[in-house]
């Protein structure tokens, strides 16, 4: 995660988990970049959340735009949340 920042915190809806590689391509595929990368957080017995991080080169709106309709077009519930402006 060299020179990128976390732009967005993701919650799946309970019951619901998202794989690594998935979630991966689909925020690159967002982004329209490759210069991303995913993780994930555990806290206790609560669902866990998914940072997703960018690099320098970012246009939030349309990447945000993006990552919901992709998310809601594969049946997630979801939050995200804007952690870097």
């Amino acid at each position: 995660m060299k020179n990128q920042r976390q732009v967005f915190v993701l919650h799946v809806g309970t019951g619901q988990s998202i794989g690594p590689d998935d979630l991966r391509v689909m925020w690159a595929t967002a982004c329209e970049s490759l210069d991303i990368s995913v993780n994930r957080k555990l806290t206790g017995s609560r669902p866990p959340s998914y940072g997703l991080w960018v690099g320098e080169r970012f246009d939030r709106k349309s990447a945000e735009t993006r990552m919901r309709g992709l998310l809601m077009a594969r049946g997630y519930r979801f939050t995200l949340t804007n952690t870097a402006f």
